[in-house]
């Protein structure tokens, strides 16, 4: 009876030992990130029949477990990830907006001054002195675009820098959750692995910051599975693949993620990761590119119509006028946006023809060994045709895109060009005038469209027009929309044209008819003009010293809603590119918010479940240290009375 009494008592002051080491750990771990409160299980140890009766033999430790619920720790997990992402798309969103109350606004107010200083040069046209003022500040407005374009894409080297230091630490995290995963599979049972598992938790809430991550429990195993994104396996079992960042193809600056395991290599797409990853992919290819593109826009636009403008003028030295700004379709900058494959042999241009038609975005020409296919950002898809010299071409959005050069295929093979018609335009726009006097403020034509016009054309002069055909007219298109007529607004009578056909998407050229076989060309209305439009028409001499009609019409462009299919103006881009940075940052202050909250409580709810109470383990750890102290009071018991049984045998 001694001896079980002493079995007994060994088992209480083991099971209590056991219960005051986990309280201690316990206690020892209240401040480590990511712990579980670990509980002991304790059970009665098998009773013994003897004498009619079943006797208790004392207590053993049945097993230790974490207080660990795996959909708390799964929507703590999932939080962190939206959390992070909202956090990281509102700080780049935050320099951005920085960006554009800055320095994207000296661009804007460039533009602005120099309209002001055109308006002043109207006042007194051969006043050489505000001629110069005029060219300082057209060159001050092509340098603060080109300032504006370079801070952007510093912008967007930062955020691929980003991308790849985040990628390191990602790298990182995989390799450390395959290591745990290792010691996890040393383990035949998963008594003795809370801290291993507590661990790889933490490992896995740090790795939900950069990511979207799933874990997949292993049958038969410990470790775990776990998967990035959408359905990208980051590490699996004891091996980890790595993350990279990589070239876009054709666009080397356009640098994407892979994931690389052993020699093969995988694209990750960028809508579907989630986390700090995700959110610098979307700022980078959805905010900084679209930004990219209105700012090209702005300069393109600005640049070609005031190039446009002065080549229709007369400048102070009696000759035609020339380019204020460098062109927008010279032959580097229709080839520059055009983005080939690495090695491929194809030639490709692409001329602006229409600023009004321009879109945002980029295009994809899709070539393989018999076809041509133009694919805008809605996915329309637009076939290329062979013209009478074999070069295929397509026009498309304002656009004239021309493969000069065919690639090299064979039958199967395929080859994707970027098409970035508007990327590059404030980067690449300069000065090109610097003699004062070429400045082109007489206007031999200007015409003025009616506010009822419901059409976007434009009237150009035609070259070297006679200064017989001076004098005041109206352009007027018929109710079908085909057919145009000029009346001279002195005689009231209608001018015999040559041709009167009018085409919306061609246009037209205007020649008035002098003899029965003799003509000249006076001007061209562009396509895109409507049923009953009409223009009033003043027609002047070839060479006006002082005149100033040219530098009138350069001021009205500021105003006037010549881009984005007549909705605006040259300074309306700017207030598009303003707004919508505006609108993503609100919108990403508001979501930081809900997301903060959201966290906030799943973080309160995993504490609850699994947090240590110092309270409740101080009290444990009295009622284990009396447990532990009766238990040694049975021992000493049971070795009186074995005492006792051998002094009376």
């Amino acid at each position: 009876m001694a001896v079980d009494l002493m079995q007994i008592g060994v088992s209480g002051l083991r099971t209590s030992q056991k219960q005051l080491d986990v309280a201690s750990h316990n206690i020892t771990n209240v401040n480590t990130p990511g712990y579980s409160r670990q509980v002991v299980e304790q059970k009665a140890d098998n009773a013994h029949w003897n004498g009619n009766n079943y006797y208790g033999t004392g207590a053993y430790i049945d097993n230790v477990s974490r207080a660990y619920d795996q959909f708390a720790a799964r929507e703590l997990t999932l939080s962190t990830t939206q959390l992070e992402e909202a956090n990281v798309k509102q700080q780049h969103l935050a320099m951005l907006d920085d960006f554009t109350s800055k320095s994207a606004v000296n661009s804007v107010n460039s533009i602005n001054d120099f309209y002001h200083s055109v308006r002043s040069l109207a006042d007194n046209p051969s006043d050489l002195g505000s001629r110069q003022t005029v060219l300082e500040h057209a060159n001050q407005a092509a340098v603060n675009l080109n300032n504006a374009h370079e801070t952007l894409t510093n912008i967007r080297t930062d955020v691929n820098q980003q991308l790849g230091v985040s990628l390191e630490r990602v790298n990182a995290l995989g390799q450390e959750l395959a290591a745990v995963n290792t010691s996890l599979q040393q383990q035949s049972t998963s008594d003795g692995s809370n801290d291993l598992f507590d661990q790889q938790r933490t490992l896995i809430n740090e790795l939900a910051k950069y990511t979207q991550v799933t874990v997949l429990a292993d049958k038969g195993s410990l470790a775990n599975t776990v998967i990035i994104g959408s359905g990208d396996t980051l590490v699996s079992g004891v091996s980890a693949s790595q993350l990279k960042l990589v070239d876009g193809d054709p666009d080397v600056a356009n640098k994407q993620i892979a994931l690389i395991n052993g020699n093969n290599s995988k694209p990750i797409k960028s809508d579907t990761i989630g986390g700090s990853l995700g959110a610098m992919l979307t700022v980078r290819d959805d905010v900084i590119d679209k930004s990219l593109d209105q700012l090209g826009q702005m300069a393109i636009g600005f640049g070609s119509q005031m190039n446009d403008l002065q080549q229709q003028g007369v400048d102070l030295n009696g000759q035609q006028g020339q380019a204020l700004f460098n062109d927008i379709n010279s032959a580097k900058a229709m080839s520059q946006r055009a983005l080939q494959p690495f090695g491929s042999s194809s030639d490709i241009s692409v001329k602006i023809d229409d600023i009004n038609q321009l879109k945002l975005g980029d295009y994809q020409l899709v070539s393989d060994a018999s076809s041509h296919t133009l694919i805008d950002q809605q996915g329309n898809k637009t076939q290329l045709e062979a013209d009478a010299d074999g070069k295929f071409v397509a026009k498309v959005d304002g656009l004239e895109i021309t493969i000069n050069k065919l690639p090299t295929l064979t039958a199967g093979e395929t080859e994707t060009t970027i098409i970035q018609p508007l990327r590059r335009g404030a980067a690449d726009i300069s000065l090109a005038m610097t003699d004062p006097r070429g400045l082109a403020g007489h206007r031999q034509l200007t015409a003025i469209a009616a506010e009822s016009n419901t059409g976007s054309a434009t009237i150009t002069k035609a070259t070297a027009v006679p200064d017989n055909a001076a004098g005041r007219y109206q352009l007027q298109l018929n109710a079908a929309g085909d057919q145009v007529t000029v009346t001279d607004l002195k005689t009231n009578t209608n001018v015999e044209l040559v041709d009167n056909r009018y085409s919306a998407a061609d246009g037209a050229s205007i020649a008035f008819k002098t003899s029965a076989t003799t003509s000249m060309p006076v001007m061209t209305i562009s396509a895109n003009a409507a049923a009953n439009d009409s223009f009033e028409i003043e027609l002047g001499a070839q060479n006006a010293q002082g005149g100033n009609g040219n530098f009138l019409a350069m001021q009205q462009v500021q105003h006037q809603k010549t881009m984005a299919d007549g909705k605006s103006s040259v300074i309306d881009v700017f207030e598009g590119l303003a707004t919508d940075i505006g609108m993503l940052k609100k919108n990403a202050d508001k979501l930081t918010e809900v997301n903060q909250l959201d966290f906030d409580s799943a973080s309160e709810r995993v504490s609850n479940l699994s947090g240590v109470n110092l309270d409740e383990e101080a009290a444990n750890l009295m009622k284990f240290q009396q447990s532990y102290m009766a238990s040694s009071r049975i021992m000493s018991v049971a070795k009186e009375t074995f005492d006792t049984l051998m002094r009376a045998v």
